[in-house]
């Protein structure tokens, strides 16, 4: 079966410098995506549906867990990337059992890590002539 679907990213981050960047990124590579700043905004996101992939800030504002959205997100079948800056989380989020990068991170290496978690999760979608159609779960 042939795939149609354009990948969707979900990225929670509070930061609207680093939204802005990845934004424009996710845009040239040719997926779909939503910014929010919040867990609630991030539910709201996935009760809507039909995104693949989410990027997670561990540290939202409001004393948000980014670890425990990263569990929610994944109870709803998507792939999930941990980001974070804050060397006291390191360790958590390395036990976390999702993948990750620490801040600052380079726009290339989140890329590639976006598309190997795509294949891992056997996301049904495509993007800029990459697809990842995986059988269906």
């Amino acid at each position: 079966m042939a795939v149609t679907k354009i990948c969707k990213v979900l990225v929670v981050e509070d930061n609207q410098d680093i939204q802005d960047l990845l934004g424009e990124a996710f845009g040239h590579e040719g997926y779909h995506f939503t910014l929010v700043g919040n867990g609630a905004a991030m539910r709201q996101a996935l009760a809507a549906g039909d995104v693949d992939i989410v990027l997670i800030d561990v540290l939202l504002p409001g004393g948000e867990n980014g670890i425990a959205l990263a569990e929610e997100a994944a109870a709803h079948g998507c792939g999930v990337i941990l980001v974070t800056g804050h060397h006291d989380h390191f360790e958590t989020v390395e036990k976390s059992g999702h993948r990750y990068l620490f801040k600052p991170y380079r726009i290339a290496p989140l890329l590639e890590l976006v598309d190997q978690v795509l294949r891992e999760s056997k996301a049904r979608c495509t993007a800029k002539g990459r697809s990842y159609g995986g059988a269906a779960r």
